[in-house]
């Protein structure tokens, strides 16, 4: 029973008794011999009683609000979170958002669900979506300020409410585990072939890491192409696809057939999203001419806004839950795949917070989970030249992505690609460590300016428009040699960004270093002072010349007259590369080599076999649809006996 409920209870009960008492004194006053007075004291005596019993069950309960209305804010991700609270003297009666700046279709979840939860539980501990964790955090401080404001028990309000625990059971032909892109593909697909879906994602809402990136998915063929006259054959793309795969340096295990095939299915995998309620845009060329690259059709334009993937997950939600024999249970971790006697699946087992447990009776299972990025564990295992300590805090992966797939195969005999990789980003470090969704960060400087980058010692270390992995591979090895990563300008070409530092007092000689002169920066971060200013000379002569003969960079901007800034760089993980190894019908293969039946993966989770160390943009989106699709009708022919 809710706390308001009860109170109400005890009020009214008091109530009752107060008008007993009333009655049967008016009784003996007409029966007896008590006076008029008397009569009047003894209700009087009865009401104050039954208040009295009231504010004591009230005192008791502890609840008492100043009735009325109360504005407050706090800091969510992206910008200033506002809310109204209003409450009764006893409860909070509503919760309105009212201003906010967050993420669009990724706070979402947070917004609608915390305010809620609030309400219903009259307590504001309450748990945060964990997809949107900052804007959960700032939703329930801002209604705790209102609870202050509006004189509540502060004590009871932190208080969680007690519940029992219920473990429930469910059967379908098909369990998809994980609900981002290729999750949402795959239900869709087994759908298309008769299948009912039960989907279980470990987060609050559906989307994982692909509601974090950009949304751009790679086609070739498609009708947006047509539409503008655009004429790019698969065996052009395969030919940039090499290119790029070409910088790597460890040990090539990608299927390139593989790679040829999804895009040679890329046109028919984009125009599935858009016959399933997912819209597609474009084509794109990020600047230039080779226009492969599609966007929601909810935006105006590639760069509208900021992680469009969010926009597909939400209009391929809609579509799912429209559908007769689709349901999607939340906050339900999946940690194992079931099997029967013989070895033969008969679904998953999912361990929710509150110690319940979510039963899923399934003849076949998609794994969908994505990679392991927020995982200490799995990333000291297939990426250990990454940092350590840079697991947690500097990562665009969800939260969600701990490798759950591959343990739960693993445990079925599952082969994986042992040598993996990360997809990186360079960003600024914040104070605190934070990593890269904060209204006041640095990373926006970082990600796409690095024009003159250097290790610890000064030297120059990478072409900035190198694709991910080549500067993941340069990033890795400098922080080996010399533990740091700068990256250095001045106002030239950068004016936006030093006005950004100094408006917001950035300057801290810890993550950014400011300095009159080449010399006087290389003292304060630890860089050789003779190298650092060697390497400037030789870096302006050719801006001026208008060629990197040293590291090919087309992004030449010099470095002008002082103050100098310096940034310590960190590189983070937009996600893994490796994960569990499938068949060209994304089943998932044992150690021996052989399908194990009944189990399909798709996603992040199997993209081992079509990248190495370089990631290719929008390859991971199209791998998503194109796996996805493929996985979800593979998974519903074997639970339907076809």
């Amino acid at each position: 029973m809710r706390r308001g409920m009860k109170r109400e209870v005890r009020r009214i009960t008091a109530l009752l008794l107060s008008l007993i008492l009333i009655l049967s004194l008016t009784g003996c006053s007409q029966g007896g011999t008590e006076t008029a007075g008397e009569t009047q004291a003894a209700q009087t005596e009865a009401q104050t009683d039954a208040a009295t019993e009231e504010a004591t069950q009230g005192a008791a309960d502890g609840q008492h609000f100043t009735a009325g209305t109360y504005t407050a804010e706090a800091e969510g991700i992206r910008s200033t979170v506002k809310v109204e609270v209003t409450f009764s003297d006893t409860e909070i009666t509503d919760i309105q958002i009212v201003e906010h700046g967050e993420t669009r279709n990724i706070a979402d979840a947070a917004l609608g669900q915390i305010p809620q939860e609030i309400l219903d539980t009259q307590s504001l501990a309450v748990d945060v979506v964990s997809s949107a964790t900052f804007t959960s955090r700032a939703v329930i401080n801002a209604v705790t300020d209102a609870c202050e404001q509006a004189g509540g028990n502060m004590d009871l309000l932190k208080e969680a409410v007690a519940e029992t625990p219920q473990d429930e059971e469910v059967t379908a032909d098909v369990v998809v585990v994980g609900m981002g892109l290729a999750g949402v593909t795959a239900s869709m697909s087994a759908l298309d072939e008769g299948a009912t879906v039960v989907a279980v994602e470990k987060a609050g809402a559906a989307g994982g890491s692909s509601k974090y990136s950009g949304g751009f998915i790679t086609g070739v063929g498609t009708a947006q192409q047509q539409a503008v006259g655009y004429d790019l054959d698969v065996d052009g793309y395969m030919e940039y696809f090499e290119s790029c795969t070409n910088q790597s340096v460890k040990t090539d295990e990608t299927d390139h057939e593989a790679v040829r095939a999804m895009i040679e299915r890329s046109a028919s995998d984009i125009q599935f999203l858009e016959d399933h309620g997912v819209g597609i845009a474009g084509p794109d060329g990020f600047g230039g001419d080779f226009l492969v690259w599609h966007y929601p059709a909810t935006r105006t334009s590639a760069f509208d806004g900021e992680a469009g993937g969010a926009d597909h997950i939400v209009a391929g939600m809609d579509w799912l839950e429209s559908q007769d024999g689709f349901s999607i249970y939340y906050n339900s971790p999946a940690v194992e795949i079931l099997t029967d006697e013989a070895g033969n699946i008969t679904g998953v087992l999912c361990e929710r917070e509150d110690g319940s447990t979510l039963t899923v009776n399934a003849k076949a299972v998609v794994l969908s989970c994505g990679g392991w990025a927020a995982s200490q564990e799995m990333m000291a295992r297939f990426c250990p030249d990454f940092p350590s300590e840079w697991v947690i805090p500097y990562t665009t992966a969800a939260m969600t992505d701990t490798g759950d797939g591959i343990t739960m195969a693993e445990a079925l005999g599952a082969d994986v690609y042992e040598d993996g990789w990360w997809m990186d980003l360079a960003i600024g470090v914040d104070v605190g460590g934070y990593s890269t969704y904060f209204p006041d960060t640095l990373n926006g400087l970082i990600n796409y300016a690095n024009y003159f980058v250097v290790d610890g010692e000064g030297t120059r270390i990478l072409n900035v428009n190198a694709l991910y992995g080549p500067r993941s591979i340069a990033f890795a090895d400098a922080m080996e040699r010399t533990g740091e990563i700068f990256s250095i300008f001045t106002a030239e070409g950068f004016e936006n960004g030093i006005q950004f530092i100094e408006d917001n007092d950035r300057v801290d000689n810890v993550n950014v270093y400011k300095a009159d002169t080449l010399e006087e920066l290389a003292e304060i971060t630890g860089m050789d002072a003779e190298n650092l200013v060697a390497q400037v000379e030789r870096y302006n002569e050719m801006c001026a010349n208008g060629v990197d003969e040293d590291l090919g960079q087309t992004t030449l901007i010099p470095i002008g007259d002082g103050p100098y800034y310096a940034v310590s760089i960190k590189t983070i993980t937009m996600g893994t590369i490796g994960g569990l190894k499938t068949n060209d019908d994304n089943q998932v293969l044992s150690t021996e080599g052989t399908p194990i039946e009944g189990l399909y993966a798709a996603g992040e989770l199997i993209n081992g076999k079509y990248f190495n160390q370089v990631y290719v943009s929008g390859d991971a989106q199209l791998l998503c649809t194109d796996s996805g699709i493929i996985a979800g009708a593979g998974a519903a022919a074997y639970a339907l006996g076809e």
